[in-house]
């Protein structure tokens, strides 16, 4: 099984022990994961730097892009057998998991909007429906998307997002990519190793599944 994972720069702090942890699972089950990292604090300092100085929205895109390679090689830095990957045929087999640094990738078929509006979680499904995926897995630091009342919003629909103009915790464009693509994602908190492998192995868990 292909499973595909956003890792969000919001666990940078516990990021690298998830991918030693992730990877000893893949090789344990004979899975395959594929990580797409997050922008984190690198994507951070460009929004502030384009911001600052008037940089246009194609240069801050591609730059954020390369945002994402920088905590994809942070990430990968921990366990020297975690490889990574700068193209979707080098996918290593099941029982691997690899860091993907999806810059060229993008080149290769620049598909995606060049806004702010499109950060690491629209690439992440972008990259999972490239792999032939229909579903991938956003780990970050909040146990999901929250109600009006702060309870976990266990399922939602993308049409219902985009009506809301709910926002929370993915990009403004994440919704309107599944919904074009006929794709879902799970969002799960990250600080909990257990509840990613419950979502992986299809367990009911705390989580917002977006399908």
């Amino acid at each position: 099984m292909t499973v595909v994972i956003k890792l969000g720069g919001s666990l940078l702090g516990k990021g690298r022990e998830l991918v030693q942890l992730l990877r000893e699972y893949a090789e344990r089950t004979a899975n395959q994961i594929v990580i797409v990292p997050g922008g984190g604090p690198f994507a951070d300092a460009i929004r502030t730097f384009a911001t600052q100085e008037g940089v246009s929205d194609d240069a801050a895109h591609w730059m954020a892009v390369l945002a994402m390679h920088q905590y994809g090689l942070f990430l990968a830095d921990a366990d020297p057998m975690v490889p990574t990957i700068e193209h979707l045929e080098d996918v290593p087999a099941a029982g691997s998991l690899c860091i993907i640094l999806p810059y060229n990738i993008l080149k290769a078929d620049d598909a995606l909007p060049h806004t702010w509006a499109v950060t690491s979680d629209t690439i992440a499904a972008f990259i999972a429906a490239k792999l032939g995926e229909r579903s991938f897995i956003k780990v970050t630091d909040v146990d999901g998307m929250l109600d009006e009342n702060g309870a976990v919003i266990e399922r939602i629909q993308p049409h219902q997002l985009i009506e809301k103009g709910y926002r929370g915790c993915i990009d403004p464009e994440l919704p309107r990519f599944l919904l074009r693509y006929n794709m879902s994602c799970v969002i799960v908190n990250g600080t909990m190793l257990a509840r990613i492998i419950d979502v992986i192995e299809g367990r009911a868990t705390i989580c917002t599944k977006i399908e």
